[in-house]
């Protein structure tokens, strides 16, 4: 089983393009912050094992629609957010992320570039210190066709075509990361995580399905970053035209489910916890990164990414532990993988 690792982004909304300006005409920091430190990042992934590493690429939204263009709130319908398509991405957003796949090559690295998160359809987050930017706030971009299209050109398609030269660096194309925390749902495990699930689920099933369309016109691998295992079912992971399907585990089910798919078409494990978090019930008091590797591998999965190379504010119990244990588990796994013995 081959080992990736979520990088998954430095500066969340703003790693590539031109970095947002505050009021007083300072910008919040470097372009492209991530660019001072990733040949040797990649160096260290490469020298653990590590196979790809995965990023979140437009996030929250934030870099495409900003100052006039940006998110408003609708104030005749409660919570409501507008959005209009600004136009194309810039040409700085494109050269950072064409940059970051030469880097991805020179090191012997792939890339799964993850397009959009979850919250880029949430409503809006107004940023302190800039009237220019807001976060999130652009679902409506997945709740209309034209919106829609107009997205799916003026985004997707420019970074498909920036991809075109590194195919060989493209481990797959990643739409959208967690849909199911924005999406309409009856399930009561999302609903008491996140109350605000604006995009009523055919429209969400309509923009996926014609976002891996593309993709997969492109000649690219395409993949969607689904929060859970049951999703892939009840919403036709195959059906939609996913060609590399993706689930995530954080011990929400007491077991790990096995690994089913056309080994054509197979399915990965996106994210895992690289912390204790919360304990896999099948691994008893063996709750190392090496030990959850060895399951995963052992139920079928060809890849499993690491969650995640960054600490994030998450609240405790915390799911990242990117540490000298954890790398050395890593190590330790790759180095003579228990799936690979005779």
């Amino acid at each position: 089983m081959r080992v990736g690792i979520n990088y998954p982004w430095m500066n969340y909304g703003w790693d590539f393009g031109e970095p947002p300006i505050k009021d007083n005409g300072a910008p919040w920091g470097p372009r492209a912050a991530w660019r001072a430190t990733i040949d040797s990042e990649l160096r260290g992934f490469r020298a653990l094992g590590l196979f790809a590493l995965r990023w979140f690429i437009l996030a929250d939204g934030m870099a495409w629609g900003i100052g006039d263009r940006q998110p408003r709130k609708d104030d005749g319908i409660l919570g409501a957010w507008h959005f209009e398509p600004p136009g194309p991405l810039s040409p700085a957003f494109v050269e950072d992320f064409s940059f970051l796949l030469a880097c991805c090559r020179s090191a012997g690295m792939l890339l799964l570039p993850s397009l959009i998160d979850f919250r880029f359809c949430q409503a809006g987050l107004p940023v302190e210190g800039t009237s220019a930017c807001v976060k999130q706030g652009r679902g409506e971009v997945l709740l209309h066709a034209e919106k829609r299209h107009a997205f799916l050109d003026q985004v997707l398609r420019p970074l498909l075509a920036a991809s075109h030269p590194f195919r060989d660096v493209i481990y797959a194309w990643e739409l959208m990361n967690e849909p199911e925390w924005c999406t309409e749902s009856d399930d009561s495990l999302i609903d008491a995580w996140n109350p605000r699930r604006i995009i009523p689920q055919q429209d969400m099933l309509a923009f996926l399905r014609e976002g891996v369309g593309l993709i997969n016109g492109a000649g690219f691998v395409s993949s969607v970053g689904f929060n859970r295992h049951a999703t892939l079912r009840a919403w036709d992971s195959p059906g939609l035209g996913v060609t590399l399907h993706q689930f995530h585990y954080y011990a929400s089910t007491p077991e790990l489910p096995r690994h089913t798919f056309d080994p054509r078409w197979p399915c990965i494990v996106g994210e895992f916890a690289s912390a204790p978090h919360r304990p896999w019930p099948e691994l008893g008091d063996a709750q190392d990164v090496f030990s959850r590797l060895c399951l995963i591998a052992e139920h079928g999965y060809p890849a499993a990414f690491l969650w995640s190379a960054r600490t994030m504010p998450d609240p405790p119990p915390n799911a990242v532990a990117w540490n000298d244990a954890t790398r050395g588990d890593v190590q330790r796994y790759l180095g003579n993988p228990p799936d690979r013995l005779a």
